[in-house]
């Protein structure tokens, strides 16, 4: 990164370097996420980072995440809330490999020394993958690795990507088994395509089912629901309003789900009942109550925001050098 002009190496970068989000953060009233940026570095040397047979390449990344953790604290104590600082690492191998345990050994050490040392304002979380382009045959921080990671350390958590898992796995379903062992589940929603492509978020059939898994278990305080897309194929903007409205959608139809109704047809094993409410769910008049939810925050209806959009890109994107 650069600051001042300088460039600012990642094992050396400070809070300082960050002031003008926090200072914005705060003259808006929101909040700020920070997290590593282990990737795009000469230092990802053979696809590896954390998990690295170069200890000089591992203590590195090390450093960088240390910091990361540290400025997210500070960044958190400047703004009196809490930040989530997120650790994902691209390791990996695009061919079968000789060894998998050595590489998820060398991560879990990095892992302890960076998590070594306590942050009250951050909530620490690890991110797997299935998979990646140039990682396609194993990837060092799976799913099991970093479940059984967080599982045994009090204060960290595992996050959920739903673009994160084989295509016919459930994200969804992955949320009330983490609500069993885990006080809080830091959650990134996208929009897959074949892989995790990280398409602009929508109200559809995915979204809906991770909407429903937090609200019909009393988890909307529980979930810290971010949205990962980054897709600049369309408007920015629009992307934004489109994935934040496709959220609010999702849960805003889960509310209104009769969750007691069914959860006591499928203790009674009245499953056709079940079935049947769930069906005709389906068909209720979602879109009024949708409509009536923006008046009520004053917020442009579906098909009245897009103007909107298209004045500010004229009158300030277009206009950025």
């Amino acid at each position: 990164m650069f600051a001042d002009g300088k460039r600012v190496e990642r094992n050396l970068i400070e809070f300082k370097h960050f002031t003008p989000w926090v200072d914005f953060a705060r003259d808006n009233g929101i909040g700020v996420d920070f997290n590593p940026t282990c990737f795009g570095h000469p230092l990802v040397k053979d696809g590896l980072t954390l998990s690295s047979p170069d200890e000089a390449i591992r203590n590195f990344w090390i450093e960088h995440c240390r910091r990361s953790r540290q400025i997210a604290n500070a960044v958190g104590e400047a703004l009196n809330d809490y930040v989530l600082c997120n650790l994902w690492i691209p390791d990996g191998f695009k061919d079968i490999p000789a060894d998998r345990l050595s590489p998820r050994l060398r991560l879990k050490q990095s892992l302890d020394k960076i998590f070594a040392e306590r942050m009250p304002r951050v909530i620490d979380s690890v991110e797997s993958k299935v998979f990646g382009i140039g990682l396609e045959s194993y990837t060092v921080g799976s799913n099991e690795f970093y479940l059984s990671y967080a599982s045994g350390r009090p204060g960290i958590y595992n996050l959920l990507d739903n673009g994160h898992y084989h295509p016919t796995e459930s994200a969804a379903d992955k949320i009330p088994s983490l609500l069993c062992f885990f006080d809080k589940i830091p959650l990134h929603i996208t929009r897959p395509v074949r892989w995790d492509s990280d398409h602009v978020a929508l109200f559809d059939d995915e979204t809906r089912e991770l909407c429903k898994e937090i609200v019909r278990n009393n988890a909307l305080d529980n979930v810290l629901i971010g949205l990962d897309f980054f897709d600049a194929s369309i408007n920015r903007i629009a992307a934004w309003v489109i994935g934040s409205r496709g959220v609010q959608k999702g849960l805003l139809y889960a509310l209104l789900m009769p969750h007691d109704k069914l959860k006591a047809a499928q203790d009674a094993g009245n499953h056709t009942e079940q079935l049947v409410i769930m069906e005709d769910i389906k068909t209720l008049p979602f879109g009024a109550v949708w409509a009536e939810y923006c008046k009520k925050q004053n917020a442009p209806l579906d098909g009245q925001w897009m103007e909107t959009v298209r004045e500010y890109e004229q009158n300030v994107l277009l206009k950025r050098g």
